[in-house]
């Protein structure tokens, strides 16, 4: 009679317990997929388009993704990220093969610390030989480039005083509102002084 019962009641259950199977199922896949939604790694590779990047995750590894860059519009911005440098994966498509999944990169890390600590800076460093430097505080940008700072552009404006610590030079005329320096020095070479006194007489031209 004791087995009957039991064969009974297996009976009655058996939907209820192949369900509970299902459910324990895909709460195991739920679970391994919300730990591939949000990974720290690193740029692993980077493809030979400079465009893409794969990112290595304890042992897995992601195959080629797009990185977030800071705008990609009217306003576009490119920063090639760099071999070892630590990134966010953010899987939106919540797969366990990554192909949908980009990365958020810029974070600090041992090798790549911020290139200041000060809160009144904000830094941009390229590289070794390259900066942008504002300063909030003091009102002040600096530019450091090892080589070259090439402004390209049909006009360059100061609006106040231009200060130089060292030399300028020039490849190409330099003017005032009045004239260039070669119109001015055309007028200096070829003066004469109607008294040949230099030093009482004035000039017949005039700068």
């Amino acid at each position: 009679m004791h087995q009957v019962i039991e064969l009974l009641v297996r009976d009655m259950l058996s939907p209820y317990l192949d369900r509970m199977e299902e459910l324990s199922s895909e709460v195991e896949d739920l679970r391994k997929r919300l730990q591939l939604i949000i990974r720290l790694g690193y740029v692993y590779k980077i493809n030979d388009k400079n465009n893409l990047v794969k990112i290595k995750h304890g042992e897995l590894e992601t195959p080629f993704i797009k990185w977030f860059a800071q705008s990609s519009g009217r306003v576009s911005h490119y920063r090639c990220p760099t071999v070892g440098e630590q990134a966010i994966i953010l899987n939106y498509g919540a797969g366990d093969t990554g192909t949908q999944s980009i990365a958020l990169i810029g974070i600090d890390s041992k090798k790549f610390p911020f290139p200041t600590d000060k809160p009144s800076e904000v830094v941009t460093a390229y590289g070794d030989k390259c900066a942008e430097i504002w300063d909030m505080d003091a009102g002040t940008l600096t530019l450091k480039a090892e080589t070259l700072i090439k402004l390209d552009s049909q006009v360059v404006r100061a609006t106040n005083n231009v200060h130089a610590d060292k030399d300028i030079h020039a490849d190409g005329e330099v003017s005032d509102k009045t004239r260039t320096m070669q119109a001015d020095r055309l007028i200096y070479n070829s003066h004469k002084h109607p008294h040949g006194v230099p030093n009482t007489s004035v000039p017949e031209q005039q700068q």
